[in-house]
C-alpha cells in the first residue's frame, strides 16, 4: 500500500473544544474507492500514541480502473479527560503504514 502527505495536529486555537485530525493520502486502483480511519482495537498501551485503523470501501456502480489518489481523514473533539496524543500509527490490515508525530496548532 503506497501512502502519502501524512499529518496529525491538535488545535488548540479558541474557541474550546480543541480539535484532533489526521489526514493523508492513500494510492488506490479505482476513483470510487474511498478511505476511512478508525480507531484500532485494542489501541495499545501506550496513551499518547493514538492507533488507527485504515479501511478501503468501494463504493457501488462501475468505476474506470485508474489508479489514483484518495485522501483520508480521521477528526475527533477532544474532551478534557482525553489523554495527550504525541504520535498516530496507522495500520493496513494488521500492518503499520505509517507513523506521524502530532504537531500543536496555537
Amino acid at each position: 500500500m503506497e501512502t502519502k502527505n501524512w499529518y496529525a495536529w491538535i488545535d488548540l486555537m479558541p474557541p474550546k473544544p480543541d480539535g484532533f485530525h489526521v489526514i493523508g493520502e492513500i494510492l488506490v486502483g479505482n476513483p470510487g474507492t474511498q478511505g476511512e480511519l478508525c480507531v484500532k482495537e485494542p489501541q495499545g498501551i501506550n496513551p499518547s500514541i493514538l492507533l488507527l485503523d485504515l479501511h478501503l470501501i468501494q463504493r457501488p456502480g462501475m468505476w474506470p480502473q485508474i489508479v489514483t489518489w484518495i485522501q483520508c481523514h480521521y477528526d475527533k473533539i477532544l474532551a478534557p479527560h482525553n489523554p495527550k496524543y504525541t504520535d498516530v500509527e496507522i495500520f493496513y490490515d494488521g500492518i503499520s503504514i505509517a507513523t506521524i508525530k502530532v504537531e500543536e496548532v496555537h
